[in-house]
């Protein structure tokens, strides 16, 4: 009864207040100032108010008490003497703060949370009551007055701090995000982390979860224009908010420390048994080249890097039929499934990457080529990063007519089935290689990933190890060895398949 009484004095007796006001200081915006820190007053005191009796002489004490603790504030002009009990109010006009204390306000305004800013703007900004505030976001009455009273606590507590941006702010950590899926294309979705402060979202809530203040700090990005970005992100469950109000990134990241970790410790077990799978395919050439005319006539070390691709895919295939349990792809979106993973590498790049494509390409109905461009090898014996279509094509045309000798393994499906079945041992072998990094890989992550995305991490890891490792594996046959840095021009480690039969001296 005495809060509504309190709520209802305040209406009808605004203009006696502004003159009682207006009758102690002499300017205008002054007496707003002290009227707001009355009005405030009177509504924090009213559940003090026990007689209702009292109530009018209580209020108007109140008033003068404001007015004595205001005119201290102008005096001294330090924010020290607000306290919990206080209610006494920052102004928003920049005839009262110095400038330097105004763009402090401004900061803390825009670090605030949705409910708290949008509170605080109308009632302050815009100069809606209390009751229409409450209309307009459809809340009670009594949430608003509880925002704008913690928004005063939060205000007098942050106005005076020195802040300090993150470095994401300044310098936004490396990220790439990887989306694999099936279903229809969804642009947002995909172009999602066409600019930066997604990313820098999910980076900075990975380890610690944060509130959208927080992250606001970290990033140098008013609050405003992060939500509808945090938005998008839960939409597409890629960040959630745990119950303590906090956003945690909901997608497994690839961090730097993780990679060059794995990268050091897959290398010791790659090497050596690349160097025995090298070795025994190395031991049936001669079987392999009486495939066809073209594999006939190249020398072992092209041989071998056109070799070393197929017996990778076929011994992953393998691999993965040993897991069953990590090939159901995640629900993306609408129905969309597949995997999605993040990448932060700072300047990662030596000899076991692999940074442009590995897998099929199409050149016309009659062809397509098969291919891997390792980082350990030379830029002109790269196929995907400099290859001239119409000149491989016309070259590929003029092989197969027996033209020109052959720089490359040209074979028919059948020959590749049956090249398949004589590295069939080499590739169980490569299967093992695989489970032995996928191993490794998942013991490495547990250290490295949130403890929330332990369940994802395995079926993340195994998804992508394939393409992950890609460059390890040419990296590691190298280093051990078993296949020398190409003296030729011209794609490595690729092969052509046809359509149609092939003999030994070129198309039927």
């Amino acid at each position: 009864m005495i809060r509504e009484s309190s709520a209802e004095f305040v209406e009808e007796n605004l203009k006696t207040i502004f003159a009682y006001a207006l009758s102690r200081v002499s300017d205008k915006n002054d007496a707003e100032d002290l009227t707001n820190d009355i009005v405030l007053a009177i509504l924090q005191s009213s559940d003090k108010i026990r007689n209702y009796n009292a109530f009018y002489g209580y209020v108007w004490g109140i008033a003068a008490n404001t007015y004595r603790k205001f005119m201290r504030k102008k005096s001294r002009f330090s924010f020290d003497e607000l306290d919990d009990n206080s209610f006494e109010e920052f102004d928003f006009t920049d005839n009262v703060l110095l400038r330097d204390d105004i763009q402090r306000l401004r900061r803390e305004i825009a670090l605030l949370s949705k409910e708290y800013r949008e509170c605080a703007v109308s009632y302050y900004y815009n100069e809606l009551s209390c009751a229409e505030i409450s209309e307009k976001f459809g809340i009670s009455l009594e949430m608003v007055k509880y925002y704008l009273y913690k928004t005063r606590k939060i205000l007098k507590e942050g106005i005076c701090m020195e802040r300090e941006f993150g470095e994401k702010s300044f310098k936004p950590a490396p990220f790439e995000f990887q989306t694999i899926f099936d279903g229809d294309f969804n642009r947002e979705y995909c172009n999602l982390f066409s600019r930066k402060l997604p990313g820098q979202i999910l980076m900075s809530a990975y380890y610690t979860p944060m509130t959208a203040r927080e992250l606001a700090i970290e990033l140098g990005v008013a609050t405003v224009y992060l939500e509808d970005e945090i938005a998008v992100l839960e939409e597409y469950n890629l960040i959630s908010k745990t119950p303590a109000g906090k956003y945690q990134t909901n997608l497994v990241i690839f961090t730097d420390d993780y990679t060059k970790e794995f990268s050091a410790k897959a290398v010791k077990t790659a090497e050596p048994v690349l160097k025995e799978i090298l070795n025994c395919i190395r031991e049936k050439l001669g079987e392999i080249r009486g495939l066809n005319g073209f594999c006939e006539k190249l020398s072992d070390n092209r041989l071998l890097w056109s070799l070393l691709w197929p017996v990778m895919r076929q011994g992953n295939e393998k691999f993965e039929k040993k897991y069953p349990q990590f090939q159901e792809k995640d629900m993306l979106y609408d129905g969309a499934t597949g995997t999605n993973y993040g990448i932060s590498i700072d300047e990662f790049d030596d000899e076991f990457g692999c940074n442009s494509f590995a897998g099929y390409a199409g050149i016309d109905e009659n062809y397509y080529a098969s291919a891997a461009d390792f980082n350990v090898l030379p830029a002109n014996n790269k196929y995907f990063e400099n290859v001239d279509r119409a000149a491989l094509e016309e070259k590929i045309r003029r092989t197969v007519s027996g033209e020109i000798e052959p720089e490359f393994m040209i074979l028919t499906e059948a020959e590749e089935n049956s090249l398949f079945e004589i590295l069939s041992t080499e590739a169980e072998m490569m299967a093992d290689l695989y489970s032995q990094l996928f191993s490794c890989a998942c013991r490495i992550m547990k250290n490295h990933v949130p403890k929330e995305l332990n369940k994802q991490a395995d079926g993340i890891v195994f998804r992508t190890l394939f393409f992950r490792t890609v460059g390890l594996i040419g990296g590691c046959a190298v280093k051990s060895k078993s296949l020398d840095i190409p003296d030729f021009d011209g794609p490595a480690a690729m092969y052509i398949r046809v359509k149609s039969a092939v003999k030994k001296d070129g198309i039927v």
